[in-house]
């Protein structure tokens, strides 16, 4: 088995300043990268461990080193898609002088464009939610430090007068949301309907969302 401390120059640096990348961190994100790219042909249930370390460029054995199971790099890949997704916005906070609509539009018209970038990774990390507690248990922190975060700034609008939400229990009530636009945007991207279908998907969210909020003056 490779230890994984050997080490390759990184590419596009001359020779005196390249950084030494161990070969280990290039096979564990060719896994990664495997992992992603058979995602767009096979769902993640008919993968196999070998189906993984062959579009690595690995033994089998080897796969084990870095990680226990497929679940396990799906749930790294949902992570980092997140988290991509996380820096794209900037901040769940409503930035000064931001409305309403503009916030939807930041953080979830944002967030669709994320699903549209890994789109095989968000809908096969839904999927596994069904039967992967580790994966489930992932997701659910997500999801909730999202909702936090959204049940916060409600507070400090209705606080401020500026919107009158629907329900009292912001949090239940930015969970409830969150619940449903992640369900329309794993439809969406189960079912590839045409750009119209999705602008029409996103317009609907976007005025149930609003008038959940208590945002005045949005038919």
């Amino acid at each position: 088995m490779d230890s994984g401390n050997s080490t390759v120059a990184a590419p596009g640096a001359d020779s005196g300043s390249r950084r030494r990348v161990p070969r280990g961190e290039i096979q564990r994100q060719g896994i990664l990268d495997g992992f992603e790219r058979l995602l767009e042909e096979i769902p993640a249930r008919d993968i196999s461990v070998k189906d993984i370390a062959d579009a690595a460029g690995i033994k089998r054995p080897n796969f084990y080193f870095y990680f226990e199971s497929k679940d396990d790099v799906l749930g790294e890949l949902v992570g980092r898609a997140w988290d991509d997704w996380a820096r794209t916005i900037g901040s769940y906070y409503r930035r000064a002088g931001e409305s309403h609509v503009a916030y939807f539009d930041r953080v979830f018209g944002l967030s669709y464009a994320a699903w549209l970038r890994r789109e095989h990774v968000m809908v096969a990390g839904i999927q596994a939610t069904g039967y992967d507690d580790k994966l489930r248990a992932r997701w659910t922190a997500l999801v909730a430090d999202l909702n936090r975060h959204l049940s916060a700034q409600m507070g400090r609008d209705a606080t401020a007068g500026l919107i009158t939400p629907v329900s009292d229990d912001h949090g239940a009530l930015a969970a409830s949301l969150t619940d449903m636009i992640v369900m329309a945007f794993f439809k969406d991207r189960s079912l590839k309907p045409s750009e119209a279908e999705s602008a029409r998907m996103l317009s609907a969210i976007r005025a149930i969302w609003l008038g959940a909020w208590g945002v005045e003056g949005v038919a």
